[in-house]
C-alpha cells in the first residue's frame, strides 16, 4: 500500500511539538488582550471592540491552549487549531487590507494585520505539516469525528456558561459591563467609542459624528475644551457639564484632509477633574478623490 499524501513532510516532534507551541503562544495572547481590556481597547473595529466579544476571545483562546497542552483527543484539538487559525488568517488579512494599523490579537501590543497573517499562515503550514495520527480518520472518519467534536462542544459550552456568569456578575456589581470595564481600568470618565469611525468621504468634506461621555463618579464633572485644528474640532458643544453617574452626546467636527486612503488620528477631550485631565479617543476612516470612491 503507497503511504498517503505528504507522509514524509512531518516536522520534527511531530505534533507534540506543534501543539505546545501554540498553546503557549495562545495563553500569551489571552494574557495580553485582558492586560488591554483593562487598560485600553484591544481591537479596532466593529464588534471586535465590544468588551463581551473580547471578553468570550479571551475564554475561547485560553480553552483551546489548556486543549494543546492537556494533549487529549489530539485529532480533535488539532482541527480546532485549524479551523481557529484559518479564522484569525481570515480576520487579519481583511485588517490588513482596510488599512487597519493593528491587529488588536495582542492586546495593547501593536501588532501589524500584515505580520499577523504572517504568523497564522506559518502557524497552519506548521499544523500540517506537524499533524498528529491521521489514519484513525482514514479508518472511521465518523467514529474519529465524533470522538474528537465532543471536548470540543463541552468546551464551548463551558465558555458559553463561564461568560453568561460574567456578564451577570458585571450587571449585578456595576449596573453594566462597560461600569465594569471602567472600574478595572480605573477610569472615572469613559469615552464610546473610544475608535470614531467617520466612514468614507470625499477628500475636503466636513463631517460631524457624536461621542458618548460617561461620568462614573459621584459629582458632576466639567467638559471644557480639546482638539481644536484644521482636522478635528471638539468643541462645538463645548463647555459640557457631566452629572454624576450620568452620560452626555457630544459633536465632533472631522474635515476629510490629507491624501487618499485609510486614515488613523488622535484627539481628545479635556475634563476638570480634580485638575485638568485628558481623555483620549481616535478617529478612522476614508478619503477617496470623488464621490464614485475613486482614487
Amino acid at each position: 500500500m503507497s503511504p498517503p499524501p505528504l507522509a514524509f513532510f512531518r516536522l520534527p516532534g511531530g505534533y507534540l511539538t506543534v501543539r505546545c507551541l501554540l498553546g503557549t503562544l495562545l495563553l500569551l495572547a489571552a494574557v495580553l488582550k485582558l492586560r488591554g481590556l483593562t487598560a485600553d481597547p484591544v481591537a479596532r473595529m466593529g464588534i471586535f471592540s465590544t468588551p463581551e466579544f473580547q471578553v468570550a476571545i479571551i475564554e475561547y483562546e485560553v480553552f483551546l491552549a489548556v486543549w494543546l497542552l492537556w494533549g487529549k483527543a489530539a485529532l480533535g484539538s488539532w482541527l480546532g487549531a485549524l479551523a481557529t487559525f484559518t479564522a484569525f488568517a481570515g480576520v487579519s488579512f481583511y485588517q490588513g487590507w482596510v488599512g487597519q494599523s493593528s491587529c488588536g490579537c495582542f492586546g495593547r501590543l501593536s501588532v501589524s494585520p500584515w505580520y499577523a497573517f504572517g504568523l497564522d499562515v506559518v502557524i497552519l503550514t506548521a499544523l500540517l505539516l506537524g499533524r498528529p495520527d491521521l489514519q484513525p480518520l482514514r479508518d472511521n472518519p465518523l467514529l474519529s469525528l465524533r470522538a474528537a467534536l465532543l471536548p470540543a462542544a463541552g468546551g464551548l459550552a463551558g465558555i458559553v456558561l463561564i461568560g453568561a456568569v460574567l456578564l451577570g456578575l458585571a450587571h449585578f456589581s456595576f449596573g453594566s459591563v462597560p461600569a465594569a470595564i471602567a472600574h478595572f481600568r480605573g477610569e472615572r470618565v469613559s469615552i464610546e467609542p473610544r475608535l470614531l469611525d467617520v466612514g468614507t468621504g470625499i477628500r475636503g468634506e466636513s463631517r460631524a459624528v457624536s461621542v458618548t461621555l460617561t461620568n462614573w463618579t459621584e459629582e458632576p464633572i466639567q467638559l471644557f475644551g480639546g482638539t481644536a485644528d484644521c482636522s478635528c474640532t471638539v468643541l462645538h458643544d463645548l463647555p459640557v457639564t457631566l452629572p454624576a453617574k450620568e452620560s452626555r452626546t457630544v459633536s465632533v467636527q472631522v474635515s476629510l484632509s490629507g491624501p487618499p486612503g485609510i486614515f488613523t488620528r488622535k484627539a481628545a477631550f479635556l475634563i476638570n477633574d480634580g485638575g485638568i485631565k485628558r481623555i483620549d479617543f481616535r478617529m478612522t476612516g476614508q478619503i477617496v478623490r470623488s464621490a464614485s470612491g475613486g482614487r
